[in-house]
């Protein structure tokens, strides 16, 4: 193992998103059940992870978490930058807006359009839909939440290394974020969030009392505002922060022009839906396999369904696993290229998958 790894720490067709609010639905929310596209409403409230710079320097302490908890509408004044505009460009159908509010709440991973063709292709009714989504799609994309997880951490493992080898690491510490590449910083982040303590909750948090967090009801009850968050009370708070990170709703501020931005630090893997009511997320350090535990709940508390442990081990030496071999698996296209998700023939999508684990030892399959 790496020494200093160690030490430091019909109908019509169905759309992705479509599918993935289904399937939120199902699950259940507790006491925050919504009314159908009422997770839309601009006075739904959501949760995004803000991760800065601390404002002192403490050894093994890198980042600074806060959970920023406001409205739909409140979200859409906070401007996204054009980087991750175009990234969630294929997460989100016919979708042109330059705020997070707008991309609330998160779909997950989508599969590709050409394999929802191949699937739906023949569906005439609302059974046929709900067999092709049961056997098919659910299970596809629960493969591809793996394979997408154990990328990223096949790209933290890169980005350190790399920061390392060009003294960016040092930058990294010292708060200078700045002078680091954007892709690399992201990585070095998401690789911090994986460290953190889930002994203790984040950092911060805003607003700083908890009064978002108890039932938000009106005088009347059909009125009641909607929360889409994970909430104190739930066991997926310990895990928030790779909860947010899993989902897309993990942003670092940059300036540009004089005005503030927000950059998505990784792509969505998880649903916010998913997050919220089906896995709560955990991280152990010297495994190289993840698990899925089953909680024991009464049906009328508000929390999750699963317990989902996920490997970061130490990285592997480099007799042991190669860099090159780490970033052609971090860097694997989907449909493209040596190590590709989804199978095809002749250039037609097969409802069948590929490389959904590396073929090179020890970077860990995820669970979720």
């Amino acid at each position: 193992m790496n020494e200093q790894e160690l030490s430091s720490h019909p109908p019509q067709p169905l759309t992705n998103s479509d599918i993935g609010y289904m399937e939120t639905m199902l699950v259940g929310s507790g006491k925050d059940a919504m009314r159908p596209q009422q997770w839309n409403d601009t006075d739904t409230y959501y949760q995004i992870l803000l991760v800065t710079p601390p404002e002192k320097r403490t050894e093994g302490q890198y980042i600074k978490t806060t959970i920023v908890a406001k409205s739909r509408e409140e979200f859409q004044t906070y401007l996204i930058d054009a980087t991750t505009q175009e990234k969630l460009q294929p997460y989100y159908q016919n979708q042109n807006s330059n705020n997070i509010g707008s991309y609330l709440p998160s779909p997950g991973v989508v599969l590709a359009a050409g394999f929802l063709d191949a699937l739906f292709s023949n569906t005439t009714s609302r059974e046929q839909i709900i067999r092709e989504v049961n056997n098919f799609y659910e299970s596809t994309r629960t493969l591809l939440h793996s394979r997408k997880i154990s990328q990223l951490i096949a790209k933290t493992w890169h980005s350190y290394l790399e920061a390392k080898r060009t003294g960016d690491w040092d930058k990294f510490v010292n708060g200078d974020w700045d002078e680091i590449d954007a892709e690399v910083l992201n990585n070095l982040i998401a690789r911090e969030i994986f460290f953190v303590d889930q002994a203790y909750p984040p950092s911060d948090l805003e607003p700083e009392n908890l009064d978002i967090y108890y039932p938000l009801q009106s005088k009347t009850k059909s009125s009641e505002k909607a929360r889409f968050m994970i909430l104190p009370s739930s066991k997926a708070w310990q895990g928030i922060a790779l909860s947010l990170l899993m989902a897309g709703q993990a942003y670092r501020e940059i300036k540009q022009d004089k005005e503030t931005y927000y950059h998505q630090i990784s792509q969505p893997i998880l649903s916010t839906g998913e997050i919220v009511n089906r896995y709560g997320l955990e991280v152990e350090w010297n495994t190289f396999k993840g698990e899925i535990k089953e909680l024991q709940l009464s049906p009328e508390k508000s929390s999750i369904a699963f317990q989902a442990v996920i490997p970061y081990p130490p990285i592997p030496s480099e007799r042991n696993l190669s860099l090159n071999e780490i970033k052609k698996w971090a860097d694997a296209d989907d449909e493209e290229g040596e190590l590709p998700f989804y199978s095809k023939e002749n250039g037609e999508f097969l409802v069948d998958v590929k490389y959904f684990l590396s073929p090179y030892p020890y970077i860990p399959l995820s669970c979720c």
